[in-house]
């Protein structure tokens, strides 16, 4: 359950980590992206059509998985499964209710936004705006030819630097090697002019010539003698930016109406692409609620059928959250409740009968063992001969009083049993009272190895201290014994801690290395006056149990051999 709990909250958190760069990749593109190369990294990137359909297939994947999933458990009539089921196709409808409305406006929406991109007349004003441009841009070159014409029709190249020119900016022709530099205003432009490229341009026309982050205006001109020369000048930023933008609005609105026709396609699908995996990333999410809140109510169903059968050891083991995990701690609470309860009731029988037997047994057996000593030792004091007879009469008078007096030892154990005193309880700190019970026990038993292990160095229970040392010591001494006639070297572990999930209780552990407790006997363990090697009377440990139920705990044990381990729990003051 711990395993798979995990898987699934790593599978959640690998879904949720991709959405959050896919949400991140998609505000980018949209943000930082212009729009026309954003359709044409769409169309032509095929790592990224690729990836968006991965993502779609694996989403689609995993909740097409999970509802099948369902709708076999539900075929199987399994447990939880006609509620899960119920439960996720509601989850389904809420989720799509907003994606018709959705699809519909955002449908239309697109269909009318690209219908205004279309709106009549912003082609022709993009033409006449660069009509305007090349008009402008004809000014200048005809102005810069008349100033030409007017300044220096005939001057050669050695009047040429002493030229004072207004729009003019530099006087090129062309060279065996390139452009020759006849005049330029400044350095930088003599170096930017002998990149000129000065072919493909008629005598009467002009050239834009962009070089880094400036743009020049080339015009042809005559020089003296009729030689073909060019005047430079620089265009001004403004109007560079400008005729720019305009240029490249229009290049990229012809390139929208020539996708004009799939565009709403393109559209559409970018529309789907970018939805769809949210809204399976919903279904997802969706069934992972539903999940999460049958799976808990169907475990508590299975705990309930479980306990109708009488099956108080079952727990519920998943991990649950909130409101869910205080409902299943509290039902698994419930449940130890019942089985202490059942305990408490099948111990409270079983002592009220064998306490009753005890009684009886105390009060039939007593009465005629005193008679049957007096008149032994009568019958041997009468006896006055010194013979052989005497003898036998001695011996048999002396077995028939050491015989009464083990019977009436054995009934005054059963009459204490049958009353045992009530329990005083008080607040004792258990730690001490572990340590004293150790310590007295090394110094009697030195053939055997005790050890003690707390990671507490104080705790409070309300119990009856000395009755409780009387049980602990009933339990290591049933240890003691197990292990007594297997020639080994004995070993006795006591153990406290706070048992998990139940901090207000307290839990000593008594161990011990013996030959272990057989299958078929476990069920006789605490009933009075069993014992396995028939040596004992057979009260240590119902005497043991009786005391720490009576101290509101309760005992149990584990054993296999080789190892055999006693468990108290007892309530914290």
């Amino acid at each position: 359950m711990k395993l798979h709990f995990k898987r699934e909250s790593l599978l959640l958190l690998a879904v949720l980590t991709f959405y959050v760069l896919y949400f991140t990749a998609i505000i980018y593109f949209s943000v930082k992206v212009e729009t026309a190369v954003f359709f044409k990294l769409i169309t032509q990137s095929r790592l990224l059509l690729s990836a968006l359909f991965a993502l779609f297939s694996l989403m689609l994947f995993i909740v097409i998985y999970n509802i099948v999933q369902i709708v076999v458990d539900r075929y199987r009539n399994k447990e939880g499964a006609r509620f899960r089921l119920r439960l996720t196709l509601y989850f389904l409808i809420i989720t799509s209710i907003p994606l018709v409305p959705l699809s519909v406006v955002s449908n239309n929406f697109i269909s009318k936004s690209i219908s205004l991109w279309f709106v009549s007349g912003i082609e022709e004003s993009l033409n006449e705006a660069m009509g305007v441009s090349r008009v402008l841009y004809g000014w200048l070159s005809r102005e810069s030819r008349e100033e030409w014409e007017n300044k220096c029709r005939g001057c050669t190249a050695a009047d040429l630097k002493n030229a004072a020119f207004e729009f003019i900016d530099g006087v090129v022709a062309r060279g065996e090697e390139g452009p020759q530099v006849l005049y330029a205003r400044n350095v930088s432009l003599a170096v930017e002019m002998r990149s000129f490229d000065l072919e493909s341009i008629n005598e009467e026309g002009w050239k834009r010539v962009p070089v880094q982050e400036n743009e020049y205006l080339l015009v042809p001109v005559r020089g003296a003698g009729g030689s073909s020369l060019f005047v430079v000048r620089k265009v001004d930023d403004s109007l560079k930016s400008s005729t720019l933008s305009i240029s490249l609005g229009l290049q990229n609105y012809r390139v929208l109406k020539v996708v004009r026709k799939p565009i709403r396609v393109i559209m559409t699908l970018v529309f789907v692409v970018v939805t769809m995996p949210f809204v399976l990333l919903a279904f997802f999410l969706g069934l992972l609620v539903s999940k999460g809140v049958t799976t808990p109510i169907s475990e508590l169903t299975i705990a309930t059928q479980k306990i109708a059968e009488g099956d108080l050891d079952y727990r519920i083991r998943y991990r649950a959250k909130d409101e869910l995990r205080i409902l299943i701690g509290s039902f698994n609470s419930m449940i130890e409740e019942l089985r202490m309860n059942r305990e408490l009731l099948k111990f409270s029988e079983r002592s009220a009968a064998w306490q009753d037997i005890a009684q009886k047994i105390a009060h039939e057996i007593k009465n005629p063992l005193t008679p049957i000593k007096l008149s032994a030792e009568r019958l041997l004091k009468l006896y006055q001969k010194e013979d052989q007879f005497r003898d036998v009469l001695s011996k048999g008078v002396e077995t028939i009083i050491t015989e009464v007096n083990n019977i009436t030892n054995m009934v005054n154990e059963f009459s204490n049993f049958a009353r045992f005193p009530a329990s005083r309880l008080e607040r004792v700190d258990i730690i001490p009272l572990l340590t004293e019970i150790v310590d007295s026990l090394m110094h009697s038993y030195k053939n055997v190895q005790f050890s003690f292990h707390h990671k507490e160095e104080s705790v409070y229970l309300l119990i009856d201290s000395g009755q409780m040392r009387r049980a602990v010591l009933n339990i290591v001494y049933n240890g003691i014994n197990a292990f007594a006639g297997s020639g080994g070297e004995g070993l006795i572990g006591i153990e406290s801690f706070t048992p998990k999930g139940r901090k207000d209780h307290y839990t000593v552990s008594i161990t011990d290395n013996g030959v272990g407790i057989e299958n078929d006997i476990k069920e006789m363990i605490f009933k009075p006056y069993f014992s396995k090697d028939g040596k004992g009377s057979g009260l240590g440990l119902p005497i043991a149990e009786k005391i720490i139920f009576e101290n509101k705990g309760r005992v149990w044990f584990e054993s296999r051999p080789g190892k055999t381990t006693f468990y108290v729990e007892l309530p914290k003051a």
